[in-house]
């Protein structure tokens, strides 16, 4: 069998209680820690590292050396060793980035063990490629000799180690204090260009509503207090379902229609038109079943609403939150949206806690789904661009703002008309506070 693991410990301490042969270590650095323990009482053979540089910044310590040279243990050096093995005769070896340390415990570490079928073949493969390093016969072996003499250098270098690493930690900050500074102006500069964009695409968005094609009906209402809750409410007569265009009847539109609203050429949300009465303008719109397949079943909601937008880059006007059939969050796109151009900002994925070496379903058709927009933008933009401004009929009320907080208070006076938009003719209700600057 092959297992994965970020933490080795657990496992070797299985693997080495268990071993009946000899215990073979490599790691270029070693501290004491509960591991080395068990394979000092198992008297495995260590090749390693034995540098005086290592043991001055800590990388490896001599009480560990101290422990396995009571203990009887061989211990080899091994120049240049960088591998990371721990391997017995017959039934595993483990080997990754994880060095035999306390420090590897709290490291992004990433190791394998190779135990059970999968062991005859790889595990003699590395046991093979380990020898050509363990039997070279330049290998020195460390003695008490040796490890007291490195003791002695140890304890003359730490004044001359620690005026090296004052040095350094002057240099350190202010090498931190400059990139600070650079990744700082860097930061001010891109938010300089989002926020040029947004106010491009605001513009583009005003120049949209201005130039699209007016209805020829205008219909002055005003937010009124209701039982249930404010609505912009119009005179009687009025009917919100039916418009004109280039002084042609249009036929009407559904009852319970969804409708893009536009106020004041910059404010965004949806509007359901019945009768004469518009009570409350959502900020998101939930569809489904646009995407190809094999996404026919994501269920994706448009929003506007503000802590959705402060979620995003500054330059986000608009941001599309993909979820699975069972509600699960897939991921969320930024959208610059200017009515006239939809245009992808980037993809975002939540903060997910990956298990295991396969995939699950869910994990698998967020990533196959990210993979795809990000590889064609303008399939994405063009789906949701007919989608933004579609009249579907909504078969329920809306949830949403109240009349009175879109639209800028009780009593006031709002004029309502139609435009159409240039490419495509799509309706837009377009909406002016009257008297607002």
């Amino acid at each position: 069998m092959i297992r994965i693991r970020t933490k080795m410990a657990p496992r070797w301490i299985q693997q080495i209680i268990s071993a009946q042969s000899q215990l073979t270590v490599l790691s270029p650095y070693i501290t004491k820690n509960h591991t080395l323990t068990l394979l000092a009482n198992k008297k495995a053979t260590f090749y390693t590292r034995f540098d005086l540089r290592d043991f001055l910044s800590g990388a490896s310590k001599l009480s560990a050396f101290k422990q396995l040279l009571k203990k009887g243990c061989k211990v080899f050096v091994v120049p240049k060793l960088h591998a990371k093995v721990i391997m017995d005769e017959d039934e595993f070896v483990t080997l990754g980035s994880q060095n035999l340390t306390q420090g590897g415990r709290w490291n992004k570490e990433l190791s394998v063990c190779f135990d059970g079928s999968a062991r005859d073949k790889t595990c003699e493969s590395v046991r093979n490629l380990v020898r050509e390093w363990t039997t070279d016969p330049d290998l020195v072996q460390v003695d008490w000799d040796w490890f007291h003499q490195m003791a002695e250098d140890v304890e003359r270098g730490k004044e001359a180690y620690e005026q090296f690493n004052e040095s350094l930690r002057t240099i350190e900050v202010d090498a931190k204090r400059a990139n600070a500074e650079r990744l700082n102006a860097q930061e001010l500069r891109l938010e300089g260009e989002r926020r040029s964009r947004k106010t491009a695409a605001l513009a583009e968005l005003q120049e949209t509503v201005k130039s699209a094609h007016p209805s020829g009906i205008n219909h002055l209402g005003t937010v009124t207090p209701t039982k249930a809750s404010p609505c912009l409410r119009f005179e009687p007569g009025v009917d919100l379902l039916s418009w004109k265009k280039r002084n042609k009847i249009l036929p009407p539109l559904d009852k319970g229609s969804r409708c893009l609203c536009v106020l004041n050429q910059k404010h965004v949300g949806w509007a359901r038109l019945a009768g004469r009465q518009i009570t409350k303008i959502a900020q998101s719109m939930k569809i489904r079943g646009i995407l190809p397949a094999p996404f026919k079943t994501v269920q994706i909601e448009l929003s506007v609403k503000p802590e959705d937008l402060r979620a995003m880059s500054s330059d986000t006007t608009m941001v599309v939150k993909l979820s699975a059939p069972n509600g699960v969050k897939l991921l969320s796109v930024a959208l610059s949206y200017s009515i006239k151009k939809t245009e992808v900002l980037g993809t975002h994925l939540p903060r997910v806690k990956a298990k295991g070496k396969k995939l699950k379903p869910i994990a698998q058709l967020r990533t196959d789904l990210q993979a795809w927009i990000d590889s064609d933008h303008d399939a994405f933009e063009n789906l949701l661009s007919k989608h933004i401004t579609s009249t579907t009929p909504l078969k329920q009320r809306l949830a949403g703002v109240n009349a009175d907080e879109y639209f800028g208070g009780l009593y006031s006076k709002v004029s309502v008309t139609m435009m159409f938009t240039a490419r495509s003719n799509q309706p837009i209700l377009v909406a002016t506070l009257i008297g607002d600057d």
